[in-house]
């Protein structure tokens, strides 16, 4: 176990506010609540159980340089998540890029970045680009997809698009994207995909599309988020497994670890949902139930440093059957100053939690990839490869089944003082680090809330942290984050 102690507690709100609050997870929405409740003048202790803090957002070290372990991107429309970025000083460190996107279909591989691109794709006819182009429109003009939680996704996708597109792009999307669990979900997460992913083009004629990223990545983020923790006098505990959490006396919650019992006024778990039922056994049975019917996707990622750019695309979506779900090349989309000269490729596979593949050896991973990205990529060669990796998670994003949103557990839970914000309260979304800091501001007001009935005196920047933009569409891609 290791302990990071802060120097004072200088920028604080007000002293009389100062309850103390346990952090159980120090993943991107742990840490981010912690800055903020930090900020509002609370005391903080973050306890994290893995060695390294970040969570799925983590960072790993790739040797010549340090890269997010999972691939991620920026969106212009990431309000809260840009907040942070500014509230951390690390706004001038944001790079904006404007990016391809590709798609590999029959075995050949087309660019499908302008309206030009998308006229010449030759996948589909040009009928069936009228009624996709009609369907866009129809979906970008949706502002709310709580009503389409009813809908299922393949006939709500062939009733807006018609059939010969739903069979012949967005079955084989939802295939590599949800596996056998897109038969379970539901048309709002489609609907929340196109409406994030395209709300990043440029809103004039040209409609390109820009994303972006911190210099140095999500490790100059976390690096930053702990040296302001620390400097507004919170504690971050690593390699610390919460072993239970329970009420205690006069209304405190207690946290036990193996290095004993913290008490706490409040505390805000970030774990997954079958995590927190675990360790907290005093959960009324209602609440338990909605914890334990949570179904997940896991991921696979092999990841590659390269010699050579493979193609001009940040992001490339596939519809042909191969055993990734695409193939993300960020040094499309970040500069070549970051990686040291390297190309730097992911390999996603999303898939159960109880796929052999999560088990599988990295050699084992590795043999079943290789050969199908040299589908796409034929005269990529071994020696082209300089170093290649295998990262794995079990549990990363709930399956958005029908009705998810009655499903989800709330985050007052049914013990007092004791939240839970985790990637299951993402509703008509998708899974990216915007939706998990505006889950983080939402748990600091209601912590604060709880305790003081501070409605005003939490500050704008939470607020931003909380709040959502409005977006606009455009055409398919599944696979940014």
């Amino acid at each position: 176990m290791s302990n990071s102690k802060g120097k004072g507690n200088s920028n604080s709100m007000n002293s009389k506010y100062k309850i103390h609050v346990g952090i159980l997870g120090g993943g991107i929405t742990g840490l981010t609540a912690a800055f903020y409740l930090l900020r509002a003048g609370c005391q903080v202790t973050v306890i994290e159980a893995r060695p390294q803090l970040g969570g799925l957002a983590t960072y790993f070290d790739f040797g010549p340089f340090y890269w997010d372990k999972f691939y991620h991107c920026i969106l212009t429309s990431d309000g809260p998540l840009l907040q942070l970025i500014s509230d951390l000083g690390l706004s001038g460190e944001m790079r904006w890029t404007e990016t391809k996107v590709g798609f590999f279909t029959n075995g050949h591989l087309h660019s499908m970045t302008t309206s030009m691109d998308f006229l010449r794709f030759p996948a589909i006819s040009l009928w069936e680009k009228f009624r996709l182009g009609l369907g866009i429109l129809s979906v970008s003009r949706i502002h709310d997809g709580l009503a389409l939680e009813q809908e299922p996704i393949g006939p709500w996708l062939t009733q807006k698009f018609g059939k010969g597109n739903y069979q012949k792009l967005w079955e084989p999307l939802l295939k590599c994207k949800l596996g056998s669990a897109r038969h379970q979900a539901s048309a709002s997460f489609i609907w929340a995909t196109i409406k994030r992913l395209y709300s990043t083009r440029e809103k004039n004629a040209s409609k390109k599309e820009r994303l972006g990223y911190v210099r140095g990545g999500y490790h100059t983020v976390f690096t930053r988020l702990a040296e302001q923790i620390e400097t507004l006098g919170g504690k971050i505990v690593t390699g610390a497994r919460v072993q239970q959490v329970s009420p205690a006396d006069s209304g405190r919650v207690r946290v036990a670890t193996a290095a004993g019992n913290l008490d706490f006024d409040s505390v805000v778990a970030t774990m997954p949902s079958s995590a927190f039922a675990q360790v907290a056994p005093g959960l009324e049975t209602e609440y338990r139930t909605r914890l334990e019917k949570m179904q997940y996707m896991g991921m696979v990622c092999a990841v590659m440093l390269l010699k050579r750019k493979l193609t001009p695309y940040y992001c490339t979506n596939l519809t042909d059957d191969l055993p990734f779900t695409g193939i993300i090349e960020m040094t499309n989309l970040i500069s070549l100053d970051e990686t040291q000269g390297r190309h730097l490729v992911y390999l996603p596979k999303y898939t159960s939690p109880g796929d052999p593949l999560l088990d599988a050896s990295e050699e084992e991973v590795w043999n079943l990839f290789y050969p199908n990205l040299k589908k796409v990529i034929p005269d990529l060669k071994d020696g082209e490869i300089e170093r290649r990796f295998v990262f794995r998670e079990r549990l990363v994003q709930p399956i958005p089944v029908l009705d998810y949103s009655s499903l989800v557990p709330p985050m007052q839970t049914s013990i007092p003082g004791l939240l839970l914000a985790n990637t299951t309260q993402i509703v008509n979304s998708t899974l990216n680090n915007n939706e998990m800091v505006r889950i983080a501001g939402k748990a600091v007001e209601m912590v604060l809330q709880n305790r003081h009935g501070l409605t005003g005196a939490i500050g704008s920047s939470v607020h931003g942290c909380i709040g959502s933009s409005e977006e606009k569409n455009s055409a398919p891609m599944l696979q940014a984050r």
